[in-house]
């Protein structure tokens, strides 16, 4: 991305449609769910960048809630005879 120009309003910028895509999250522009890019559309940067400063300030909760996850999934999994016996009544408990 190339700052080429000034306005009153702020900057002029070319870049290319794979760097537009990527702001929007999507690999490259020819991605079928990348949506049309053409003169005039508003790509909200500043939203972007508030979400991932969000995200960045919340890293720490966001890890630990992540670990609590992985405990619980792993105490399901080894627990998995006697919750399928208990959800499933035609499955007996194995010794």
């Amino acid at each position: 991305m190339k700052i080429i120009g000034e306005t009153e309003a702020g900057l002029l910028l070319a870049s290319s449609r794979n760097e537009v895509a990527n702001l929007l999250g999507f690999y490259y522009a020819g991605n079928n769910k990348c949506p049309e890019l053409k003169a005039g559309m508003e790509i909200k940067i500043s939203e972007m960048y508030h979400q991932l400063r969000d995200l960045a300030a919340k890293k720490g909760a966001l890890t630990k809630v992540a670990a609590e996850l992985r405990i619980t999934a792993d105490l399901l999994e080894i627990k998995d005879p006697i919750v399928s016996a208990a959800t499933d009544p035609t499955k007996t408990q194995e010794a």
